[in-house]
């Protein structure tokens, strides 16, 4: 009885001791927010198109829920956006913009707040009552599809993100 108590509490604290090497997923709480940074409208002549020129980026929060202090760590993310052409009957076009940023340290209980690169999106509509004769659309607009995040301690994966969540299992390179 001795020996089976002593093995467990030695696997126990084998157990305990290994969690505290490494984070787990459960660790970090990760938020994001997309935000417009600034927008710039070029009115067209008759004929011509209105054109709209925007800024956005994420806004993302990561928070160490965890007990123990987390360094070593890098941010990978990938914005993914759609993107149209005005006059094209092709449809909206899927873009990516990738970016990464190093977390030196993270206390416990502390809260990180950061933006990613910005992405330009383009607005276009046709002005007065024309029409395209290859029956394209007279608008066109490009959209925020959303992020996805991985972080990583020390080379190794151990938290990811996506926002929506259906698209967690895009890679992030």
């Amino acid at each position: 009885m001795k020996t089976s108590l002593r093995l467990f509490l030695g696997l126990l604290f084998f157990a305990a001791s290994a969690s505290s090497l490494r984070a787990a997923d459960s660790d970090l709480e990760i938020h994001s927010v997309p935000l417009k940074i600034d927008s710039t409208t070029t009115k067209g002549n008759e004929g011509g198109a209105n054109k709209t020129q925007e800024h956005w980026v994420y806004q993302l929060t990561i928070e160490n829920k965890g007990f123990h202090d987390l360094t070593g760590l890098q941010v990978k993310y990938v914005i993914l956006y759609t993107h149209e052409q005005l006059g094209d009957n092709v449809g909206a076009l899927p873009k990516r913009k990738t970016g990464s940023f190093p977390i030196p340290a993270l206390k416990s209980r502390e809260k990180l707040t950061f933006k990613t690169d910005a992405v330009e999106l383009h607005k276009a509509v046709l002005v007065g009552n024309y029409i395209y004769h290859s029956g394209a659309k007279p608008n066109a607009q490009d959209a925020l599809v959303g992020v996805v995040l991985h972080v990583e301690q020390n080379g190794q994966v151990f938290a990811q993100f996506a926002n929506p969540s259906s698209l967690a299992k895009e890679p992030v390179q």
